[in-house]
């Protein structure tokens, strides 16, 4: 008696994103248990990240250190546009096109990197824990910072600096954790006249104590962040008589100043249990509702114990909706989307492996560039591209590794074998390298190669190396190669053929084994374009229940 035949289809498939928190035996198939170096595209499927694009022709400069903090600053006059970059012990500027970073003339050399920047009247103000304060003042000079004219606490120097409500704001002082400080309006470096002023916030924290990490304005509150609480102040037009404490969150903190981005219409950040929206934690006052990087918790609690938290940044990029976290100790930089949260509100989650960027900035021109080893780059494109560090000069191209695993498939019937026959794989987009399929059964780690190899030199179309029969696949690879590329519609005599002249490619694999679930993995080295995984097609039998 002939088997019945299951079929399954997955219609943008791992388009919930990563999770690696739930337990794979009951885990819905939208999920994935590996999506590295992937994004969630516009139409909501897994994709392929864009590219690392250098923008330093200088990268020597940094004598192998990473870039770890970037900033953009905007004459209000003049429009001119200043691109702060911070490594190796000094200041540059970079400009938005290729070329050199440029050293700016500091007053003192800093022991460190860790600069926090903001704006206020045409002038920039730089903050680091330890290092007296500095400014950039265009009218002054435009290749050198200086030293502030008056300074809030003398040299108890501040470690965090927010601009709003026309005053500057600085806290998190060298020896006292709790005083919040604003200058004179629009004068960020008058500390001392009428208008200037200061609270602590020591006798308010709802756990009896707590460090402030850093602050933000957003829809006219003062929002203080401590480790483990957050105070919120509501503000009028009058800010100096007004600031009243309105709100106080317990529980949820933030570890990392630089952690700290705001979205345009909130903030988020990271707190010790993992990434926060301000909105949802004001509404809710609850840990697991706003949570969201829930679908990685314990992977991503787990990476931030291993960092030190003034190495943490993140950045969001609009066009792509995501947030993305930088943990240098970490091979990986995590990236959460937020064009659409899952029904649980959290992200839907995916990482990046081994980049080199390790910090970003939003631009007034609404580009995002990141920076780290080698400078600054440009996210774009379908491949890395940076300068070689033995010469400074050669371009190296580096295609990215994507890869996407699902979580065991048991086709409804949990109890019955499935024997898998043959794998539908639908792509959008211009691949341009090999794209492997991988397969195991009953949770096993080790996955079942089998490899479609492409023509490289294929360009508009999708053109495939004409296979041949498995018969001949003497190595048990399920590779196949020619002489001969050709471009023809599939043919069930070609072993796992097929060719189209659109931007979706489709490829057929044969697979074989047995098991009670089993998992499919796809692997591929982008080149050129970002590419997306339009649809996943399984066809298997089923065979008795044991």
């Amino acid at each position: 008696m002939a088997q019945p035949q299951a079929n399954i289809s997955l219609t943008a498939p791992g388009f919930y994103g990563l999770n690696t928190q739930d337990s794979p035996l009951d885990m819905e198939i939208n999920f994935a248990s590996e999506a590295n170096n992937c994004v969630i595209d516009d139409y909501g499927r897994i994709a392929s990240r864009r590219g690392f694009q250098y923008l330093t022709t200088n990268p020597e400069i940094l004598n192998g250190q990473p870039i770890e903090t970037i900033f953009e600053f905007t004459r209000q006059d003049t429009g001119a546009s200043f691109i702060f970059a911070a490594g190796n012990l000094q200041i540059f500027l970079q400009d938005p096109t290729q070329s050199d970073l440029v050293a700016l003339t500091l007053p003192n050399v800093p022991t460190g990197n860790k600069w926090q920047m903001a704006v206020l009247n045409n002038k920039c103000f730089f903050v680091q824990a330890g290092h007296a304060p500095l400014v950039f003042d265009p009218l002054v000079s435009t290749v050198a910072l200086q030293e502030w004219a008056e300074t809030p606490k003398g040299t108890d120097y501040p470690n965090t600096v927010h601009a709003a409500f026309g005053r500057l704001w600085t806290s998190a002082y060298d020896s006292d954790s709790a005083l919040v400080s604003f200058s004179g309006l629009l004068n960020g470096e008058n500390w001392s006249s009428s208008g200037t002023g200061a609270f602590d916030t020591g006798l308010y924290w709802p756990s009896g104590y707590d460090a402030i990490t850093g602050i933000a304005a957003h829809n006219n509150f003062m929002i203080v962040y401590g480790m483990t609480n957050i105070l919120v102040y509501s503000t009028t037009s009058d800010v100096v008589s007004t600031l009243n404490l309105v709100d106080t969150i317990e529980g949820i903190g933030c570890i990392a100043r630089d952690s700290i981005i705001g979205t345009g219409t909130d903030f988020m950040f990271i707190d010790a249990t993992g990434v926060r929206s301000l909105n949802r934690t004001i509404q809710e006052k609850s840990l697991p509702i706003s949570d969201i990087s829930r679908n990685v918790r314990s992977q991503f609690q787990f990476a931030l114990k291993l960092e030190p938290q003034d190495d943490i940044r993140a950045v969001y990029h609009v066009e792509d909706n995501f947030y993305a976290c930088f943990l240098p100790s970490n091979p990986l930089t995590y990236v959460f989307d937020t064009w659409s949260p899952l029904p649980d509100a959290s992200a839907r989650a995916s990482v990046w492996t081994n980049v080199k960027p390790r910090c970003g900035v939003r631009l007034d021109s609404r580009e995002t560039l990141f920076a780290g080893l080698g400078g600054v780059y440009v996210y774009s494109g379908g491949e890395d591209i940076f300068l070689d560090p033995a010469d400074d000069v050669t371009e190296v191209v580096q295609s990215i590794p994507m890869s996407y695993v699902t979580h065991p498939i048991d086709f409804g019937s949990p109890a019955n074998l499935v024997f898998p026959k043959q794998v539908d794989v639908t792509f959008y987009g211009a691949l341009t390298g090999n794209l492997t399929l991988k397969w195991g059964y009953d949770y096993a780690d080790a996955l079942e190669p089998r490899t479609i190899v492409k023509d490289l030199s294929g360009a508009g179309g999708f053109t495939f190396w004409y296979g041949e029969a498995q018969a001949v696949d003497t190595q048990g690879l399920g590779q196949w190669t020619s002489d001969d590329p050709q471009s023809v519609d599939y043919d069930p005599a070609i072993a796992g053929f097929y060719s189209t002249g659109t931007t979706l490619q489709q490829f057929r694999y044969n697979v074989w084994g047995q098991g009670r679930n089993v998992r499919f993995g796809l692997f591929s080295n982008t080149l050129g374009a970002p590419v997306s995984i339009q649809e996943l097609n399984v066809q298997a039998l089923q065979g008795r229940m044991l």
